[in-house]
Protein backbone atom coordinates (compact mmCIF):
# COMPACT_ATOMS: atom_id res chain seq x y z
CA UNK A 1 0.00 0.00 0.00
CA UNK A 2 1.19 3.40 -0.77
CA UNK A 3 2.00 5.54 1.95
CA UNK A 4 1.50 9.53 2.20
CA UNK A 5 4.07 10.92 4.08
CA UNK A 6 2.68 14.49 5.10
CA UNK A 7 6.11 15.36 6.66
CA UNK A 8 8.27 15.74 3.56
CA UNK A 9 5.05 17.66 1.60
CA UNK A 10 5.15 21.74 0.53
CA UNK A 11 8.05 23.51 0.07
CA UNK A 12 11.73 23.37 0.71
CA UNK A 13 15.15 24.20 -0.48
CA UNK A 14 16.92 22.53 -2.79
CA UNK A 15 21.04 22.34 -1.64
CA UNK A 16 23.68 22.86 -3.66
CA UNK A 17 24.87 20.23 -5.75
CA UNK A 18 28.45 20.98 -5.06
CA UNK A 19 29.17 22.23 -1.83
CA UNK A 20 31.94 24.26 -2.85
CA UNK A 21 30.42 26.10 -5.31
CA UNK A 22 26.83 27.26 -4.50
CA UNK A 23 24.48 29.49 -6.61
CA UNK A 24 25.56 32.93 -7.22
CA UNK A 25 23.09 35.74 -8.63
CA UNK A 26 22.03 36.04 -12.48
CA UNK A 27 23.76 32.40 -13.14
CA UNK A 28 20.76 31.38 -14.38
CA UNK A 29 21.56 28.62 -16.24
CA UNK A 30 24.14 27.57 -13.97
CA UNK A 31 21.93 27.44 -10.92
CA UNK A 32 19.23 25.07 -12.86
CA UNK A 33 21.11 23.00 -13.78
CA UNK A 34 22.64 22.53 -10.48
CA UNK A 35 18.80 22.34 -9.18
CA UNK A 36 18.16 19.78 -11.68
CA UNK A 37 21.22 17.81 -10.76
CA UNK A 38 20.60 17.94 -7.13
CA UNK A 39 16.62 17.10 -7.07
CA UNK A 40 17.11 13.91 -10.00
CA UNK A 41 20.03 12.74 -7.11
CA UNK A 42 17.73 12.66 -4.17
CA UNK A 43 14.32 11.01 -6.46
CA UNK A 44 17.21 8.48 -6.84
CA UNK A 45 18.52 7.89 -3.76
CA UNK A 46 18.25 4.62 -2.69
CA UNK A 47 18.19 4.73 1.01
CA UNK A 48 15.01 6.89 1.02
CA UNK A 49 11.76 5.53 2.05
CA UNK A 50 10.26 5.65 -1.39
CA UNK A 51 13.42 3.85 -2.99
CA UNK A 52 11.59 0.55 -2.80
CA UNK A 53 9.48 1.44 -6.44
CA UNK A 54 12.44 2.89 -8.27
CA UNK A 55 15.23 1.69 -10.26
CA UNK A 56 17.12 -0.78 -8.29
CA UNK A 57 20.68 0.24 -9.88
CA UNK A 58 20.76 3.91 -8.83
CA UNK A 59 22.09 5.89 -12.07
CA UNK A 60 24.62 8.39 -12.56
CA UNK A 61 23.64 12.37 -12.08
CA UNK A 62 26.26 14.17 -14.00
CA UNK A 63 26.02 17.83 -15.64
CA UNK A 64 27.54 18.74 -18.92
CA UNK A 65 28.02 21.67 -20.88
CA UNK A 66 27.72 21.16 -24.46
CA UNK A 67 25.36 22.81 -27.58
CA UNK A 68 23.02 25.12 -25.75
CA UNK A 69 21.20 25.66 -28.69
CA UNK A 70 19.14 22.57 -29.17
CA UNK A 71 17.52 19.12 -28.78
CA UNK A 72 18.07 17.53 -31.66
CA UNK A 73 18.72 14.18 -32.66
CA UNK A 74 22.20 15.16 -33.68
CA UNK A 75 22.96 17.22 -30.48
CA UNK A 76 22.10 14.63 -28.45
CA UNK A 77 24.64 12.01 -30.55
CA UNK A 78 27.34 14.75 -29.82
CA UNK A 79 26.24 14.20 -25.73
CA UNK A 80 26.86 10.52 -26.14
CA UNK A 81 29.90 10.96 -27.88
CA UNK A 82 31.44 12.86 -24.92
CA UNK A 83 30.05 10.87 -22.62
CA UNK A 84 31.43 7.72 -23.93
CA UNK A 85 34.54 9.37 -24.09
CA UNK A 86 34.85 9.92 -20.40
CA UNK A 87 32.03 7.22 -19.11
CA UNK A 88 34.93 5.11 -17.69
CA UNK A 89 36.16 8.38 -15.59
CA UNK A 90 32.90 8.66 -14.27
CA UNK A 91 31.05 5.77 -13.57
CA UNK A 92 29.20 3.54 -15.34
CA UNK A 93 26.40 3.22 -17.03
CA UNK A 94 22.93 4.27 -16.94
CA UNK A 95 23.51 7.58 -16.26
CA UNK A 96 21.09 10.73 -16.23
CA UNK A 97 23.22 14.18 -17.57
CA UNK A 98 21.70 17.86 -17.44
CA UNK A 99 23.45 18.91 -21.06
CA UNK A 100 22.17 21.57 -22.35
CA UNK A 101 19.70 24.57 -21.76
CA UNK A 102 18.73 27.43 -23.61
CA UNK A 103 17.28 31.03 -21.89
CA UNK A 104 15.55 33.66 -22.92
CA UNK A 105 15.11 36.62 -20.49
CA UNK A 106 11.92 37.86 -19.20
CA UNK A 107 11.50 41.57 -17.54
CA UNK A 108 9.42 41.28 -14.60
CA UNK A 109 9.26 45.25 -14.82
CA UNK A 110 9.52 48.34 -17.04
CA UNK A 111 12.51 50.47 -16.82
CA UNK A 112 14.41 48.64 -14.07
CA UNK A 113 15.41 45.04 -12.25
CA UNK A 114 14.12 46.67 -9.01
CA UNK A 115 11.54 44.81 -7.87
CA UNK A 116 10.38 46.09 -4.01
CA UNK A 117 12.32 47.46 -0.61
CA UNK A 118 12.57 44.46 1.60
CA UNK A 119 12.66 44.59 5.38
CA UNK A 120 13.39 41.29 7.46
CA UNK A 121 10.50 40.87 10.22
CA UNK A 122 11.95 41.27 13.71
CA UNK A 123 13.03 38.07 15.62
CA UNK A 124 14.93 36.24 18.63
CA UNK A 125 16.93 33.42 18.45
CA UNK A 126 17.87 30.66 20.49
CA UNK A 127 21.28 30.13 21.97
CA UNK A 128 20.96 25.95 22.00
CA UNK A 129 20.93 23.42 19.65
CA UNK A 130 18.09 20.70 18.78
CA UNK A 131 16.98 18.69 19.45
CA UNK A 132 15.63 19.62 22.75
CA UNK A 133 14.50 18.28 26.00
CA UNK A 134 10.83 19.71 26.22
CA UNK A 135 8.99 16.91 28.80
CA UNK A 136 7.77 18.28 31.63
CA UNK A 137 8.42 16.67 34.97
CA UNK A 138 5.68 18.18 36.53
CA UNK A 139 2.83 16.44 33.78
CA UNK A 140 2.13 19.80 32.55
CA UNK A 141 2.60 21.12 29.56
CA UNK A 142 5.51 23.52 29.05
CA UNK A 143 4.85 27.04 27.42
CA UNK A 144 6.13 29.66 26.12
CA UNK A 145 4.30 33.49 26.42
CA UNK A 146 5.16 35.88 23.59
CA UNK A 147 3.95 39.94 22.84
CA UNK A 148 3.49 40.60 19.39
CA UNK A 149 1.86 43.59 17.64
CA UNK A 150 0.09 41.71 14.84
CA UNK A 151 -2.51 44.74 13.56
CA UNK A 152 1.09 46.81 11.79
CA UNK A 153 0.16 50.14 14.17
CA UNK A 154 2.59 49.33 16.89
CA UNK A 155 -0.17 50.42 19.31
CA UNK A 156 -2.57 47.17 19.83
CA UNK A 157 -0.93 43.95 21.28
CA UNK A 158 -1.32 40.37 21.33
CA UNK A 159 0.05 37.42 23.85
CA UNK A 160 0.43 34.21 22.42
CA UNK A 161 1.24 30.63 23.71
CA UNK A 162 3.09 28.08 22.34
CA UNK A 163 2.24 24.65 23.91
CA UNK A 164 4.77 22.14 23.61
CA UNK A 165 1.98 19.16 24.09
CA UNK A 166 2.88 15.26 23.90
CA UNK A 167 -0.76 15.23 21.42
CA UNK A 168 1.39 17.05 18.54
CA UNK A 169 4.83 15.42 19.46
CA UNK A 170 5.66 11.84 19.71
CA UNK A 171 8.58 11.95 22.07
CA UNK A 172 8.87 15.03 23.56
CA UNK A 173 12.45 14.02 25.38
CA UNK A 174 13.76 14.60 22.04
CA UNK A 175 12.24 17.62 19.59
CA UNK A 176 13.85 18.92 16.61
CA UNK A 177 13.79 22.05 15.58
CA UNK A 178 12.09 20.61 11.91
CA UNK A 179 9.61 19.32 14.11
CA UNK A 180 9.12 22.24 16.08
CA UNK A 181 9.04 24.60 12.94
CA UNK A 182 6.41 21.92 11.58
CA UNK A 183 4.02 21.04 13.90
CA UNK A 184 4.05 24.70 15.68
CA UNK A 185 3.89 26.48 12.99
CA UNK A 186 0.75 24.54 11.41
CA UNK A 187 -1.31 24.39 14.59
CA UNK A 188 -1.52 27.69 16.78
CA UNK A 189 1.25 30.06 14.91
CA UNK A 190 -0.96 32.83 13.79
CA UNK A 191 0.53 36.16 14.84
CA UNK A 192 4.58 34.40 14.99
CA UNK A 193 6.37 32.44 12.75
CA UNK A 194 8.67 29.74 14.04
CA UNK A 195 12.11 28.92 11.83
CA UNK A 196 15.54 27.13 11.81
CA UNK A 197 18.68 28.59 11.52
CA UNK A 198 21.17 27.61 9.28
CA UNK A 199 23.16 26.71 12.73
CA UNK A 200 20.43 24.51 14.11
CA UNK A 201 18.48 26.68 16.61
CA UNK A 202 15.13 27.96 16.86
CA UNK A 203 13.90 31.28 15.57
CA UNK A 204 10.75 33.31 17.05
CA UNK A 205 9.62 36.06 14.04
CA UNK A 206 7.05 38.16 14.32
CA UNK A 207 3.89 38.09 11.63
CA UNK A 208 2.64 35.25 10.82
CA UNK A 209 -0.49 33.90 8.43
CA UNK A 210 -3.06 36.22 10.75
CA UNK A 211 -0.45 39.27 11.64
CA UNK A 212 1.98 41.74 9.73
CA UNK A 213 5.67 41.22 9.40
CA UNK A 214 6.77 45.01 9.76
CA UNK A 215 6.00 47.18 11.44
CA UNK A 216 6.47 45.02 14.44
CA UNK A 217 7.75 43.45 17.58
CA UNK A 218 8.39 40.24 19.40
CA UNK A 219 9.22 39.68 22.90
CA UNK A 220 9.23 36.79 25.29
CA UNK A 221 7.25 37.91 28.29
CA UNK A 222 6.89 34.40 30.03
CA UNK A 223 7.69 30.88 30.31
CA UNK A 224 8.20 27.45 31.91
CA UNK A 225 12.16 27.83 32.91
CA UNK A 226 12.61 24.72 31.75
CA UNK A 227 11.40 24.97 28.41
CA UNK A 228 13.03 28.23 27.97
CA UNK A 229 16.43 26.84 29.21
CA UNK A 230 16.29 23.90 26.75
CA UNK A 231 15.85 25.94 23.73
CA UNK A 232 17.97 28.87 24.74
CA UNK A 233 16.11 31.86 25.50
CA UNK A 234 15.27 33.78 28.21
CA UNK A 235 12.65 35.93 29.61
CA UNK A 236 12.78 39.43 28.14
CA UNK A 237 14.52 38.48 24.49
CA UNK A 238 13.32 41.14 22.17
CA UNK A 239 13.19 42.75 18.95
CA UNK A 240 11.26 45.52 16.83
CA UNK A 241 11.11 46.55 13.01
CA UNK A 242 12.89 50.13 14.55
CA UNK A 243 15.75 48.30 16.49
CA UNK A 244 19.20 48.48 15.18
CA UNK A 245 19.40 45.69 13.22
CA UNK A 246 16.11 46.68 10.86
CA UNK A 247 18.10 47.88 8.33
CA UNK A 248 16.05 47.98 5.02
CA UNK A 249 17.44 46.90 1.52
CA UNK A 250 16.49 47.35 -1.89
CA UNK A 251 15.65 43.70 -4.19
CA UNK A 252 16.51 43.48 -7.77
CA UNK A 253 15.59 40.22 -10.21
CA UNK A 254 16.82 38.44 -13.23
CA UNK A 255 14.48 36.11 -14.56
CA UNK A 256 13.90 33.94 -18.42
CA UNK A 257 12.16 31.23 -19.89
CA UNK A 258 14.70 28.16 -20.01
CA UNK A 259 14.10 24.79 -21.18
CA UNK A 260 16.80 22.25 -19.78
CA UNK A 261 17.59 19.11 -21.59
CA UNK A 262 17.70 15.84 -19.57
CA UNK A 263 19.77 13.23 -21.24
CA UNK A 264 19.30 9.03 -20.70
CA UNK A 265 22.55 7.38 -21.74
CA UNK A 266 22.36 3.09 -20.95
CA UNK A 267 23.73 0.03 -22.55
CA UNK A 268 20.48 -1.72 -22.51
CA UNK A 269 17.16 -0.28 -24.37
CA UNK A 270 15.42 -2.16 -21.71
CA UNK A 271 17.08 -0.15 -18.94
CA UNK A 272 16.57 3.07 -21.48
CA UNK A 273 13.02 2.22 -21.48
CA UNK A 274 12.57 1.94 -17.42
CA UNK A 275 14.47 4.77 -16.67
CA UNK A 276 12.40 7.15 -18.74
CA UNK A 277 9.27 6.00 -17.18
CA UNK A 278 11.00 7.08 -14.09
CA UNK A 279 12.38 9.95 -14.70
CA UNK A 280 8.91 11.21 -16.29
CA UNK A 281 7.60 10.09 -12.98
CA UNK A 282 9.90 12.41 -11.51
CA UNK A 283 8.35 15.40 -13.46
CA UNK A 284 4.64 14.60 -14.11
CA UNK A 285 4.23 13.19 -10.85
CA UNK A 286 6.78 12.96 -7.69
CA UNK A 287 7.49 17.26 -7.59
CA UNK A 288 4.06 17.48 -6.58
CA UNK A 289 4.68 17.19 -3.10
CA UNK A 290 7.51 20.01 -3.52
CA UNK A 291 4.41 22.21 -5.92
CA UNK A 292 6.63 21.79 -8.70
CA UNK A 293 9.02 24.67 -7.66
CA UNK A 294 12.01 24.96 -6.21
CA UNK A 295 13.54 27.55 -3.86
CA UNK A 296 17.28 28.52 -2.67
CA UNK A 297 17.97 28.36 0.77
CA UNK A 298 17.57 32.23 1.79
CA UNK A 299 13.93 31.78 1.31
CA UNK A 300 14.30 29.20 4.91
CA UNK A 301 17.16 30.81 6.09
CA UNK A 302 17.48 34.66 5.97
CA UNK A 303 21.25 34.05 7.65
CA UNK A 304 22.19 32.02 4.68
CA UNK A 305 25.13 33.40 2.97
CA UNK A 306 25.65 34.12 0.43
CA UNK A 307 22.00 35.08 -0.44
CA UNK A 308 20.12 31.97 -2.48
CA UNK A 309 17.09 33.65 -3.77
CA UNK A 310 16.35 32.01 -7.13
CA UNK A 311 12.75 30.19 -7.37
CA UNK A 312 12.11 28.06 -10.23
CA UNK A 313 8.86 26.87 -11.60
CA UNK A 314 7.89 23.85 -13.33
CA UNK A 315 5.67 24.42 -16.53
CA UNK A 316 4.33 20.57 -16.55
CA UNK A 317 5.57 20.05 -20.01
CA UNK A 318 7.65 17.90 -19.90
CA UNK A 319 8.38 15.94 -23.39
CA UNK A 320 10.87 13.01 -24.90
CA UNK A 321 12.47 14.72 -27.90
CA UNK A 322 14.83 12.67 -29.15
CA UNK A 323 16.50 8.98 -28.67
CA UNK A 324 19.49 7.64 -30.28
CA UNK A 325 21.31 4.26 -30.67
CA UNK A 326 24.94 4.39 -31.04
CA UNK A 327 27.66 2.05 -31.79
CA UNK A 328 30.07 1.87 -28.46
CA UNK A 329 34.03 2.28 -29.35
CA UNK A 330 36.19 -0.02 -28.39
CA UNK A 331 34.88 -3.64 -29.07
CA UNK A 332 33.16 -3.78 -25.46
CA UNK A 333 31.07 -6.32 -24.50
CA UNK A 334 27.79 -4.18 -24.76
CA UNK A 335 28.11 -3.15 -28.63
CA UNK A 336 25.38 -0.35 -28.56
CA UNK A 337 25.12 2.71 -26.41
CA UNK A 338 21.21 3.94 -26.30
CA UNK A 339 20.16 7.21 -25.47
CA UNK A 340 17.21 9.36 -24.97
CA UNK A 341 16.73 13.45 -24.89
CA UNK A 342 13.76 14.90 -22.39
CA UNK A 343 12.91 18.50 -22.53
CA UNK A 344 11.83 20.49 -19.22
CA UNK A 345 10.37 23.62 -19.72
CA UNK A 346 10.68 26.31 -16.74
CA UNK A 347 10.26 29.59 -15.44
CA UNK A 348 13.58 30.70 -13.14
CA UNK A 349 13.87 34.34 -11.47
CA UNK A 350 16.40 35.39 -9.23
CA UNK A 351 16.90 38.37 -6.61
CA UNK A 352 19.61 40.06 -4.94
CA UNK A 353 19.06 42.37 -1.91
CA UNK A 354 20.94 45.61 -1.62
CA UNK A 355 21.22 46.85 1.69
CA UNK A 356 20.51 50.70 1.81
CA UNK A 357 23.24 52.37 3.66
CA UNK A 358 22.97 56.40 3.28
CA UNK A 359 20.96 58.93 4.70
CA UNK A 360 17.56 58.34 4.03
CA UNK A 361 15.09 60.13 1.88
CA UNK A 362 11.31 60.87 2.28
CA UNK A 363 10.34 61.01 -1.37
CA UNK A 364 8.19 57.87 -1.81
CA UNK A 365 6.71 55.43 0.43
CA UNK A 366 8.75 52.59 -0.80
CA UNK A 367 12.05 54.09 0.16
CA UNK A 368 10.63 55.29 3.99
CA UNK A 369 11.50 54.13 6.99
CA UNK A 370 8.47 54.13 9.78
CA UNK A 371 9.88 57.40 12.40
CA UNK A 372 7.34 58.71 15.02
CA UNK A 373 8.11 62.13 14.05
CA UNK A 374 9.35 63.66 10.65
CA UNK A 375 10.82 66.69 10.34
CA UNK A 376 8.87 70.05 9.30
CA UNK A 377 7.79 69.73 5.35
CA UNK A 378 6.03 68.56 2.41
CA UNK A 379 5.61 64.73 1.93
CA UNK A 380 3.50 62.65 -0.06
CA UNK A 381 0.12 61.82 1.38
CA UNK A 382 0.98 57.88 1.48
CA UNK A 383 3.87 58.75 3.79
CA UNK A 384 1.97 60.17 6.76
CA UNK A 385 1.68 58.71 10.36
Amino acid sequence: MAILNRADRGFRSTQPYDSTDPPRFSQLVETAKDAFAYELSQFFDYTTSDASYKLSETPNIQKFAINPSGSSTSSLETAVTLIMANADKVNKFPMVSITSSSIKEKKMGLGSNFATTVIYAPRIVGRNVGPFNLQSSTGTDYTITLTTYPSGDMTTSVSSIITFSSLMFPNLISVTCEQLVRVINRSMGLYYTLSETSTGCLSIEAGGVAGKSYPNSVTITAGDPEALAALGFVVGDTDSSYGLNAKPSHRYVVAGDMTVNIDIITDSINTRTELADLVYNFFAFFLEKRRFEFFGRSYFDRDQTPDEWFHIVLKNQFTWSAEVAKARQGGEQYDMIYAMRGSVPIFIEDFIDRQVVEEPIFAEQSDIAFSETLPIGDYFQPNYN
